[in-house]
């Protein structure tokens, strides 16, 4: 089983002027991903059929909702003030700061499947109350940022967790994976950098 992975970059310096008017520049974005949200859960309803009779999860189907999720994380993030550069409407570019990788997992759990509305009740509050407590230190990120420059790097790994959560249970109640979200650590979507073998110099 797997689970979405999102890595951001926290730069060193923040545009102060994006950020001030952050609310507003994210409107777009946010009707977007609300069309984008409602086209998913229509599909997910198939995709819910299709599990329950093969076991098997549609490979298009999750693509598409994985496309979604891609989309989701950046606006989510942007909207959080994790970065600044304004989110690409398709696919993400090259030189975005935001890494987002998962992996299709064809195989289904049946049973999961069938009582995903249940068992995503335990997790749903526990996905508000990181909302709730995220709103707050989103504020008072704003104010700091916009007063030094800086998202400071307690409130920005706080913040990235939440939407990491976000993540997480927006793709199991999408039926794209059968792992229950956790706030656990998730590897990290970036891939770190190879080892350098070191040898002494020969005379």
């Amino acid at each position: 089983m797997n689970r979405p992975t999102l890595d951001i970059i926290n730069t060193p310096q923040r545009n102060r002027m994006t950020v001030a008017f952050r609310a507003i520049l994210v409107i777009p974005h946010a009707i977007v991903l609300n069309i984008w949200d409602n086209l998913t859960q229509i599909i997910s309803v198939v995709q819910w059929f299709i599990i329950l009779f093969t076991g098997k999860r549609n490979k298009s189907i999750w693509t598409l909702q994985s496309s979604w999720l891609s989309y989701a994380a950046r606006v989510e993030s942007y909207g959080a003030l994790l970065y600044d550069k304004w989110p690409s409407f398709g696919e993400p570019t090259a030189d975005d700061v935001i890494r987002y990788s998962f992996e299709y997992e064809e195989n289904a759990s049946r049973a999961s499947n069938f009582f995903r509305i249940i068992l995503v009740i335990p997790a749903f509050f526990v996905y508000m109350f990181l909302v709730f407590c995220g709103v707050f230190v989103a504020v008072v990120s704003w104010f700091a940022i916009l007063f030094t420059g800086r998202h400071l790097q307690g409130m920005f790994n706080f913040l990235l967790k939440v939407i990491r959560y976000s993540m997480s249970i927006r793709a199991y109640m999408a039926l794209m994976t059968d792992e229950y979200p956790t706030t656990r650590v998730q590897p990290a979507a970036i891939a770190p950098r190879p080892a350098t073998n070191w040898a002494p110099p020969t005379v």
